[in-house]
This record gives C-alpha cells, sequence and structure tokens, in this order.
C-alpha cells in the first residue's frame, strides 16, 4: 500500500520547471598537440611566428542560428587556414568545413568530419602525423560540439592521444585526456574541466604521473639538460552570471633551440665548420629558431543564454480592495482603462477612517459654513430678481385707480 501511494505522490507532483532559452553564444576548439615556433627571420610583429595545430576541430553557434565547424588534420592557424584566400586567391586545402545556414550542412575528407544544421555543430579530427626529427604521434583525436536545446546551450571540447614522441624520442607522453564543458540555461552557467596524463618519459627514463595536477617527483631536473622547461597544465572554470567559460592551457614545453643544439654536439659543427662556407647573407639560415613550444591537450569550450520571452512568469494581476464608498473618486469620463496596465490604486483620504456617523453638513472637501452661505446668498439672489420684476412688470398701485400689471390678453 505505501508503495502505491509512493507512485501516486510522484505521479501527481509538478515538474521540475526549466528555463526556455533565447539568445544564446556557444564556441569551443580542441587540438591534442601543437607546435609553436619562434623566430627573428619573419619579420612579424606577433609572437609566435609559426604555429602548427594537429588534429584541430573548432564549432561556433549562435542566435539567428548561425553555425560553423572546422577540422583539419594539420591546421596551420588563423591567419594563414583563413587568410590563403585573400592573400593568394585559394583556400587552404588539408580542412572539412560546414556552415549553417550557408551550407554545406556536412563535409568529410580524410581524417576530417564536420556536420552543422541550426541546432548541433560539430567537428572531429585524428589522424597519425610525423614530422621527422620533431614529432611523431599515435592514437590522435579531438573533437568540438556546440549544441543548442529548448533548456540549455551546451559546448564541449575533447582532445586525447595515444603517445606523443617530441625531439627524437628525447620526450614522450602517452595516455593524454582533456575534456573542457560549458553549459548555460539562460538563468546561470555551469561548466568543468578536467585532464590526465598517464606517463611521461624523458631519455628513457619513465616518471609516472600521481594525481593529475601534480608534477613527477625529478621530471624537471631531467628536462633541464635539455633547455627545456615545463609548464604543467592548468584546467580552470569561469562562471560570470548565465556565462561560463571552461579552458585548459594543456601541458608546455618550451625548448631553448640554442641550447638543446649544444647538448647534443651539433652547435660547433654548425658554427664552426658550416658557418663559414656559407655566404654571410645565409649565415643566419643555421640558426632559423630561437624557441620552440608544444602544447599538449589544449581544449576550450564558452557558454552564453538569455531566456526566452516565454520563460517569463506573465506579471500577477493586481486587484486593489475595495475602498469605502465614500473614498472612490468618479471615473473620468473618456478614459478608458489601459490593457495590461493595472490603474493606480485610489488614496483613502483620512476622513473616511472615522467610525461616527456623518452630519448633514458634512461634505466630503467642503465646508459646512461655505455650503450655507452658498444658499443665502442663492435664496438672496432670487428675492431680488423676484422685486426687479414686479417693479418692472408694473407690481405698483396706479394713482388714477387703474388696474396695473400685464393686461390678460386673452380677453378681447
Amino acid at each position: 500500500m505505501r508503495y502505491t501511494i509512493a507512485i501516486l505522490l510522484v505521479l501527481l507532483s509538478p515538474a521540475p520547471a526549466h528555463a526556455d532559452v533565447g539568445g544564446f553564444t556557444l564556441n569551443a576548439h580542441a587540438t591534442p598537440v601543437s607546435v609553436l615556433l619562434h623566430t627573428d627571420l619573419i619579420p612579424v610583429p606577433a609572437e609566435p611566428q609559426g604555429e602548427v595545430h594537429v588534429s584541430y576541430t573548432q564549432t561556433e553557434l549562435g542566435s539567428g542560428p548561425i553555425g560553423r565547424s572546422l577540422a583539419s588534420s594539420l591546421w596551420p592557424g588563423a591567419a594563414v587556414g583563413t587568410g590563403l584566400p585573400q592573400m593568394l586567391g585559394f583556400a587552404y586545402p588539408v580542412q572539412a568545413n560546414a556552415a549553417h545556414p550557408g551550407g554545406p550542412a556536412d563535409e568529410t575528407k580524410s581524417g576530417m568530419r564536420t556536420h552543422a544544421d541550426a541546432a548541433r555543430v560539430d567537428s572531429a579530427a585524428g589522424a597519425q602525423q610525423e614530422v621527422p626529427f620533431l614529432l611523431t604521434t599515435d592514437g590522435l583525436a579531438s573533437s568540438s560540439t556546440s549544441v543548442v536545446t529548448g533548456t540549455e546551450a551546451r559546448s564541449t571540447a575533447v582532445s586525447s592521444a595515444g603517445t606523443i614522441t617530441l625531439l627524437s624520442g628525447l620526450i614522450k607522453l602517452s595516455g593524454v585526456w582533456f575534456e573542457s564543458v560549458a553549459v548555460s540555461n539562460g538563468v546561470r552557467g555551469t561548466g568543468t574541466s578536467a585532464f590526465s596524463i598517464a606517463a611521461f618519459t624523458v631519455a628513457g627514463q619513465n616518471f609516472p604521473v600521481k594525481a593529475p595536477g601534480e608534477v613527477p617527483d625529478g621530471l624537471l631536473k631531467a628536462l633541464e639538460p635539455l633547455g627545456v622547461t615545463l609548464t604543467w597544465p592548468k584546467a580552470e572554470t569561469k562562471i560570470e552570471g548565465t556565462s561560463a567559460t571552461s579552458a585548459s592551457r594543456g601541458l608546455v614545453l618550451t625548448v631553448d633551440v640554442l641550447a638543446l643544439r649544444n647538448k647534443l654536439g651539433l652547435g660547433g659543427i654548425l658554427d664552426g665548420v658550416v658557418a663559414p662556407l656559407l655566404p654571410k647573407e645565409l649565415a643566419p639560415l643555421l640558426n632559423p629558431l630561437r624557441k620552440m613550444e608544444f602544447v599538449v591537450g589544449d581544449t576550450a569550450a564558452a557558454a552564453n543564454a538569455s531566456p526566452g520571452a516565454g520563460a517569463l512568469p506573465p506579471p500577477a494581476a493586481q486587484v486593489p480592495a475595495a475602498p469605502p464608498p465614500a473614498a472612490v473618486p468618479p471615473a473620468s469620463a473618456g478614459t478608458p482603462p489601459v490593457a495590461g496596465i493595472a490603474p493606480p490604486k485610489a488614496s483613502t483620504p483620512a476622513r473616511a477612517s472615522r467610525s461616527t456617523p456623518r452630519s448633514l453638513l458634512d461634505f466630503p472637501g467642503v465646508p459646512a459654513l461655505l455650503v450655507v452661505a452658498g444658499l443665502g446668498v442663492a435664496a438672496a439672489g432670487a428675492q431680488g430678481l423676484r422685486s426687479l420684476g414686479g417693479f418692472l412688470l408694473g407690481g405698483a398701485p396706479c394713482p388714477s385707480g387703474h388696474p396695473t400689471g400685464v393686461p390678460d390678453l386673452r380677453n378681447g
């Protein structure tokens, strides 16, 4: 019996209310590994001067709705990836794009897939990449998704890698996974960001990762002789009202190229043997890079939404209490009430709160003395007009004894 009552209570209980989503803005991007190049040979007033993002994905979705998704197995950054049509007249070929409403709704290329419609925009990329002496990867994957429903707007960015090998095997990472999620329901924003790295290897020495937020013991000292500095990843989520932003810069390995070259014994060969054989103008080409950065597991997601018009509760009908009959002001003729606007509340005069009965001379707002004086003036004026009419029409007796007044014209 008690189970039956419990089921009835659940069925009869009202469903939780959700705010309908009105305007919204969503974006997400993810990449398992990026290589940033710093050089003095390219006169570009920005850092870095070159960048490459492996298995890169990006999505954008906003009110309209307007959506766009991008996937690239080797993305050179927005300056080159989207700027080539303006500079050279053709688009960067290693990319797949989808857009709404302009289309295409779907595009698939080797290792790249994109989709876009009015409510969902997503992209995925994954491919093995190998750059001799610099980067070798296996099991790379990333995905970015932006979705809006009737109750929330959500962005998700995920990147992962089986193994990432850097600098001809000197540094190796395995079991890399990063995720950032941002959600907004038009009332408040929420989000999460997390990451994990299973193992780290430097020059053949293993450094197991005990906790996601802790640098393995001895790892920094092992990287120092190679001219490599390490910045451990940090997952952050920022909430501001209805907006949520979750991001992780990822693990950053900064390589001092000149220091690494000397550690590997290449400095003496290049500077002492090769440089004298080259023209003076070409000597700087032996040291093309000043610094390199490897960013592992970069993800970011942002969401912001406003409540829809249907989500706002209707204004409560205000029914003013009926005042005493004497306190109700007369309605103004020709001014009908306006729909949706409550009429002003009538203020109750202080005299209306008396409990004693009113006298006949107690007119609201007019002293009794003025009323009596007005009646007296009216009576005196009427009497005066009557006397004046009698004088003009023969009210006085005739000295000769003839009848006075207006003759009766009905008697001929």
